[in-house]
């Protein structure tokens, strides 16, 4: 391990000397690294800031981290040394990521970076060995021209990306654990892709946002150049940018989500209107248009032309409903940006929804590589894995989950803002004074959360908290148990901005209540159930008739004490439970309206 250490060390220092092969810097015209004064509305915290003290979240994360730590360096390697004629212990990892398989070492970038992530957060130097030995174990495969895939046919097959997660992977290996040999292979792989790689040749879409970090970190102009190449402008972000509807039917819906971070990322750096206004456009198209009650969207990884019930029709057509870690990868990561950028509340609502009911409700990722890929929304189905080891989602699994410590808090010169309910604790400086807040709560299985302030000495900052927009009723704060009265408005900030001392402490309660959310407005006798943010499906083996009120209330339900947030009939026929709880059971996500009654439409996000 110390030798390991020595050439990360001697690797760094023979980069900085190695000269430039790159063209001539190109005209940068207003490219900054800088962040545009749009996206300093919320600033994000780092990995070491953040720490999950409990909860669904943390209970996720920790199973993930314990897997992938748990991953063999030598099957994780295989086919790279394979292909290099390298000795090449180890069992095969199976599925896609096999010499043989659909995309032969597709993942090894998104494993490495989230193994990055956790030892960011955690500083457990497992992570760190366990990229050390991984960074030069594939550093040792690639080939003299710089050829780095596990096979010829992933080069010709997926290009594009599995450079993008490469990429990912050693960028975040340098910068969050320090390896001055990744930077190296960074270098080495975009010698032989600023050369090779072809052009827009697969699922490149997120391949600006990775090279205008690769730009920050390494000044190499090569990825400016890159960044502008592989720019989706002309198709995709500019009729979006002028308010056209570009989700149409023949589109990959993951790939078109996940390149708004690429549009938003090319918006920090240069500045350019037309990036931001096709974000927030697209995130308006996909939450009014595309998007279920568990924030999912994309059936059969496409998306419906809208007001033709081409959502309610795929509740029956197919199983194949969401793409869920992938998917809520894409949703997060515009959500979160856009949050930065705006300080606008109704992000934060729309990532809650995603990550109680799209990514807490998937099957727990497999050491044998079993994942679940597909949220599935038809009556009386069951969660089931995805038949290949190893797919797709079992890279943004790692990666989601290793990214939930930068989704909870934000800070601004002012203060903190909160916008997830999670056991968790915060440590940043306020005018240079060291601050920390722990938030205690059962969230969502209750509606109060705690916050503790911690300081050596009072310090001045606003504590903002998000209110969602599916508060039923009065939202109470209480300072130090004394009621207070800030201003609470569903789908903004409550915010508490006084001298805090140590031990203070506020509690906020954010009252829920049952409501149905039609699927969409042209097909309102199909909704869903929800209670406050948490989608609640019937525990049922077929389709489910609700009664309703004319008004459009829920009737004949009451809750279970003994279960959290489970609800039964009146006569204990039929029993409702969150999605994210449900494992094995048989359930109905969307429900038939009594006929006759119609349901108050209410938006799922504003």
């Amino acid at each position: 391990m110390q030798t390991l250490r020595k050439l990360s060390l001697l690797a760094l220092f023979i980069v900085l000397l190695l000269p430039s092969q790159s063209p001539p810097a190109a005209n940068k015209g207003n490219l900054s690294t800088e962040p545009h004064p749009r996206s300093g509305m919320l600033q994000p915290f780092r990995y070491p800031d953040v720490m999950l003290t409990g909860g669904p979240l943390d209970g996720q994360a920790s199973g993930a981290k314990s897997l992938y730590l748990g991953l063999s360096n030598d099957s994780l390697l295989k086919g790279f040394r394979q292909r290099a004629g390298l000795p090449a212990p180890g069992r095969n990892m199976g599925g896609w990521y096999d010499p043989g398989g659909f995309a032969a070492g597709h993942s090894f970038g998104q494993y490495l970076s989230a193994l990055a992530r956790y030892y960011a957060n955690t500083h457990d130097s497992r992570f760190k060995a366990k990229v050390t030995e991984l960074v030069h174990g594939f550093d040792q495969t690639i080939a003299p021209d710089g050829f780095f895939y596990a096979t010829q046919q992933v080069a010709r097959d997926w290009p594009d990306y599995v450079y993008d997660k490469n990429c990912t992977g050693m960028r975040d290996a340098w910068n969050l654990t320090g390896d001055g040999e990744a930077l190296v292979v960074l270098k080495k792989m975009t010698d032989w892709a600023w050369t090779n790689l072809p052009r827009r040749h697969d699922e490149w879409y997120t391949l600006p946002e990775n090279l205008y970090k690769c730009y920050a970190l390494t000044r190499d102009p090569r990825y400016l150049t890159m960044a502008r190449q592989f720019d989706y402008s002309a198709d995709f972000y500019q009729p979006l940018a002028n308010g056209i509807n570009a989700f149409t039917p023949n589109r990959h819906a993951y790939s078109h989500v996940n390149t708004l971070a690429s549009a938003a990322r090319a918006y920090q750096v240069t500045g350019d209107e037309t990036y931001f206004r096709a974000i927030q456009n697209a995130w308006t198209f996909l939450t009014t248009t595309q998007m279920v009650a568990s924030g999912g969207w994309g059936p059969n990884e496409r998306f419906v032309t809208p007001g033709a019930g081409k959502l309610a029709a795929s509740v029956t057509a197919t199983g194949a409903a969401f793409e869920t870690p992938c998917g809520s990868y894409a949703t997060v990561n515009l959500d979160r940006y856009l949050l930065r950028f705006t300080g606008d509340a109704k992000y934060g609502d729309n990532m809650e929804r995603v990550l109680l009911n799209g990514m807490l409700a998937a099957l727990p990722e497999q050491p044998s590589g079993r994942t679940f890929y597909y949220s599935d929304y038809r009556p009386g189905t069951k969660k089931a894995y995805y038949r290949d080891a190893w797919p797709c989602c079992s890279g943004t699994y790692a990666e989601i989950t290793a990214d939930y410590p930068l989704d909870v808090y934000f800070h601004t010169a002012a203060g903190l803002t909160v916008n997830l309910f999670t056991p968790s604790t915060v440590q940043w400086r306020v005018r240079g004074s060291s601050v920390s807040v722990s938030q205690a709560t059962s969230f969502p299985t209750s509606n109060r959360a705690g916050f503790t302030v911690r300081c050596r000495r009072p310090t001045r900052f606003a504590l903002q908290i998000r209110v969602p927009q599916w508060v039923s009723g009065p939202v109470t704060a209480r300072l130090n148990s004394r009621l207070i009265h800030p201003k609470a408005v569903p789908g903004a900030f409550l915010e508490v901005n006084r001298l805090w001392h140590d031990r203070d402490t506020l509690t906020v309660t954010l009252p829920m209540a049952l409501r149905l959310e039609p699927i969409a407005p042209e097909t309102p006798q199909l909704a869903a159930l929800m209670y406050g943010p948490v989608l609640l499906v019937a525990i049922s083996r077929g389709a489910v008739v609700l009664p309703v009120s004319g008004a459009g209330s829920v009737t004949m339900l009451k809750r279970v004490p003994a279960a959290p947030l489970t609800f039964q009939t009146a006569d204990g026929s039929l029993t409702f439970r969150p999605l994210y709880q449900v494992r094995s059971a048989h359930y109905t996500t969307y429900l038939n309206v009594q006929p006759g009654q119609r349901v108050r439409l209410r938006p799922k996000s504003s």
